[in-house]
């Protein structure tokens, strides 16, 4: 029985002539590239294309356009190709990703914030999921800033904080170097980097090199608006590394035009950023079940052994450094302890606990007024101390009292005079 089309022989397709075989599949022989048929579309049809090459070639031209390389870019322009933007930056083609990071940065250039509000959620977490953590890091860490500045803040700080999260290290990473530059450039009223600095113990010590590289760079463009502060939020990290980030030099803060009116724009300097005031009596020690504040640390002032006493004098002085302000509370709890000190047979521990104490005055101002009246007589006689360590110590714990409003000029010199009339100490008269 023959059947119809049968044109296989013994040696199956061997004898087989292509000619022969029918077919519904119809393609020409030579069959055009894409590039070649998309050539004169108009350029929302290219944006889309199917071939990689054709999209790539269509992404710098549409960043050529925003730019203003094809005529003066505008607002208008921008926004109505917003919506461009997320599909542009979730190619999955390794070809386009520096086209597509290219468009964005010129769009964010000249977009409205009214525009970029409907796509800031798409852009920023594919500039830091897709596109930070890659080749092109740069490009997209200056295009984050961009929208962050562009009324995007929102979404990049959601962005930035879920990518700091990451277990991929380079994610993590690509998050971290982000955060600082926003600090550095968009200062603390732009971007809030106080959830991610609570993760900072963590990942200062995090088993990969670049993304404890990473939060070290974080530290430091957060000491810029917290100052010293920032270290008492470390706990848990080693003291060698603690000590490495302290004696670290500043990276160089970048001043960043916020506000544009029409060409011209006015550079708008962040306020530094808002710390809570420290409760330094729940910072301190205290017994398991005891109900009064800070009794283990007091019992620690009180130990035999000269490291520990200064351990006690130093904690209160760790706490102390780099806040603005402390909570109300019954700080002579804390000074009394302290002031024993100051006659402690080791120089150090005396030194340490004068320390604290002229930063707790500091800190208090004209609430310390109480306290520096009680205060000051001891640490006069203190100051006719030959070791160097406590006259220094001395001489920067009463500038704290005069500078901070503890003590009038009037109650000064009052209580000067009566500690000479007291003292037959020649060199402290």
């Amino acid at each position: 029985m023959e059947i119809e089309n049968d044109v296989t022989t013994a040696n199956g397709f061997d004898d087989v002539i292509p000619s022969s075989i029918k077919s519904d599949f119809n393609v020409a022989e030579h069959a055009q590239p894409e590039s070649d048929d998309l050539s004169g579309k108009p350029l929302s049809n290219r944006l889309v294309a199917t071939a990689p090459a054709v999209r790539k070639a269509a992404y710098l031209e549409l960043a050529a356009i925003l730019g203003g390389e094809s005529g003066p870019p505008d607002a208008e322009a921008a926004a109505e190709h917003a919506d461009h933007i997320p599909r542009l930056l979730a190619d999955r083609a390794p070809i386009c990703h520096e086209g597509a990071l290219d468009a964005t940065i010129a769009w964010l250039e000249y977009v409205s914030p009214e525009a970029v509000v409907g796509v800031a959620g798409a852009v920023a977490k594919a500039l830091m999921e897709k596109h930070a953590p890659g080749k092109y890091q740069p490009k997209a860490i200056a295009a984050l800033l961009s929208l962050l500045r562009r009324g995007g803040a929102e979404p990049v700080q959601s962005a930035l904080e879920a990518g700091v999260r990451s277990k991929a290290p380079k994610t993590c990473a690509a998050a971290l170097k982000a955060s600082a530059e926003a600090l550095l450039e968009c200062g603390a009223a732009a971007f809030d980097a106080g959830p991610v600095v609570k993760q900072l113990p963590t990942l200062l010590q995090h088993r990969d090199k670049s993304v404890r590289d990473a939060a070290a760079a974080l530290v430091g463009a957060v000491r810029h608006w917290l100052g010293d502060g920032i270290f008492s939020q470390l706990k848990g990290v080693p003291v060698d590394r603690l000590t490495a980030l302290r004696e670290a030099p500043l990276p160089p803060t970048k001043k960043h035009l916020l506000q544009r009116q029409g060409s011209s724009a006015a550079v708008v300097a962040p306020p530094p950023m808002a710390m809570p005031p420290l409760d330094l009596l729940a910072k301190l020690p205290r017994s398991k079940g005891s109900k009064e504040p800070a009794d283990a640390w007091e019992t620690q002032t009180l130990s035999d052994k000269w490291s520990e006493r200064k351990a006690a004098a130093d904690l209160v002085a760790s706490l102390l450094e780099g806040q603005s302000s402390l909570k109300p509370a019954d700080h002579g709890l804390v000074l009394r302890p302290l002031k024993r000190l100051y006659q402690d047979a080791n120089v150090n521990v005396a030194a340490s606990a004068i320390k604290a104490t002229g930063l707790l005055a500091g800190l208090l101002g004209s609430d310390f007024s109480a306290l520096a009246r009680r205060t000051a007589p001891a640490l006069l006689e203190k100051g006719a101390d030959k070791k160097a360590v406590v006259a220094e110590a001395v001489r920067g714990c009463l500038a704290a009292l005069s500078t901070g409003s503890c003590l009038t000029l009037a109650e000064a010199a009052e209580l000067a005079l009566a500690a000479m009339s007291k003292s037959t100490n020649t060199q402290l008269r």
